[in-house]
């Protein structure tokens, strides 16, 4: 059970990574419902999570441009690469992978054979990757993206906005999902 501070955090970093907006939850419990409690049930509030889950979703936070103050711009997610060795990609890693490889024109095929390469063999499915595997190929892409584009892009909120404008209100063929 999280103390208040724990609480009050969560709550600032969803809202300033534009997760949970004034009278629009779906994205927010749509996070929480990736995550369960001890008996096997889906999170329905922030006060249930655990100290792990919490660090989850704030990395999530620093993807859509959330920064802790005093801390470096990727703190959470490098705790999560760090500790994560052997674990699976979470919900939010798996999506993220899957947006970037469609961003960057990738099939179904491209995909798989580039977790082949990332992985030396060893995977080819995004459900197979741990997450400091997901968080490098991310960051691989994330750094295709840069290249391609001539933009540095500081996080995954920034390649959202750029193809939404872009592209209108459609996102390379499919609502805005993101």
């Amino acid at each position: 059970m999280l103390n208040p501070e724990q609480i009050k955090l969560v709550q600032t970093a969803v809202h300033k990574a534009g997760i949970r907006m004034p009278g629009e939850d779906s994205r927010y419990k749509l996070l929480l419902a990736q995550y369960r409690d001890g008996k096997g049930k889906q999170i329905t509030s922030c006060k249930q999570l655990n100290y792990w889950q919490v660090e989850d979703v704030l990395a999530i936070c620093e993807a859509y441009g959330w920064r802790m103050p005093g801390k470096s711009e990727t703190f959470y997610r490098d705790k999560i690469a760090q500790r994560a060795e052997g674990n699976t990609a979470t919900f939010g890693q798996q999506k993220a992978i899957r947006f970037l490889a469609d961003d960057l024109g990738f099939t179904d095929l491209h995909l798989a054979n580039f977790i082949k390469y990332m992985t030396r063999d060893e995977k080819s499915s995004v459900a197979d990757l741990t997450r400091k595997e997901a968080w490098k190929i991310t960051e691989a892409f994330t750094a295709m993206l840069r290249r391609n584009t001539g933009i540095q892009f500081k996080n995954l909120q920034e390649i959202r906005d750029y193809y939404f404008e872009k592209e209108g209100t459609v996102l390379h063929g499919k609502e805005n999902q993101i």
